[in-house]
């Protein structure tokens, strides 16, 4: 089964261009000053106007930002099949509950048994969700949805995101209970979502887009208390290749 209709880059082109695509809340980021940058096709907020001062709340206390332009494909199926899935497109990465994979830039977080949301850098999207849809096909009770658009995600990094963390939910995100890597469904904010501890002081924090708005004004909120900010993806640390491990 299919779902490549609801596609972001599924998009019909106008006059020979694709439309460009955006985050639900471009018109929140664009009244508090965003400067844009294009990347793989999204409009992307590059910063606020105040690069040095967004690293800065990274380094120093909390920074939030917008990805709502990764990929999110979910792989769905009996157990032993997306298990075998995942170990063939993911350099025979084995599946593990609580833990997420990491393999050429994409994420493969286990939701349950059954089901795999693989979270991609835009320009894998497309590719990956080809790769996943012909390895479902080749298999019974498999199927490949296609979530870039359903869910939201934002980044909160920083050295007090734990804290801004600590006001929206009651999971425990201590190093010891919540390694890097470590991906839990959870409720934030009084809704459904999931975080991911990508590396060190970094988290992403998947939810539903509806809740867009809502989650921005939560984290930025929380945030600015702690002395933190919204913040560009320039802003965001970028690990050296040493700090990332597989996560196998």
């Amino acid at each position: 089964m299919s779902f490549e209709f609801l596609a972001p880059d599924a998009a019909t082109p106008v006059d020979g261009r694709r439309p460009t695509l955006r985050s639900p809340i471009e018109w929140m980021h664009r009244r508090k000053g965003a400067r844009f940058d294009e990347r793989a096709g999204w409009r992307v907020v590059a910063d606020f106007g105040a690069t040095r001062k967004e690293v800065a709340a990274c380094r120093a206390a909390v920074g939030v930002a917008d990805l709502s332009f990764l990929g999110k494909l979910e792989l769905q199926g009996e157990p032993g099949v997306v298990a075998e899935i995942v170990a063939q497109l993911a350099g025979g990465a084995t599946l593990e509950p609580g833990r997420a994979t990491l393999r050429d830039e994409v994420w493969w977080c286990p939701i349950t048994i059954r089901r795999v949301l693989a979270v991609t850098p835009p320009e894998a999207t497309g590719p990956l969700r080809d790769e996943l849809e012909a390895a479902a096909s080749d298999r019974r009770f498999a199927s490949v949805h296609e979530l870039t658009t359903t869910f939201g995600s934002n980044a909160v990094a920083g050295p007090l995101a734990r804290e801004a963390f600590a006001r929206a939910t009651a999971l425990d995100l201590r190093p010891d209970r919540f390694p890097e890597a470590a991906f839990a469904p959870v409720s934030v904010a009084r809704t459904p979502g999931m975080v991911l501890r990508q590396h060190g002081d970094r988290y992403l924090h998947l939810f539903g887009a509806g809740f867009a708005q809502y989650t921005w004004t939560v984290f930025v909120d929380a945030a600015e208390h702690l002395g933190g900010r919204a913040v560009g993806v320039d802003a965001l640390p970028v690990p050296r290749a040493s700090e990332v491990g597989t996560h196998a």
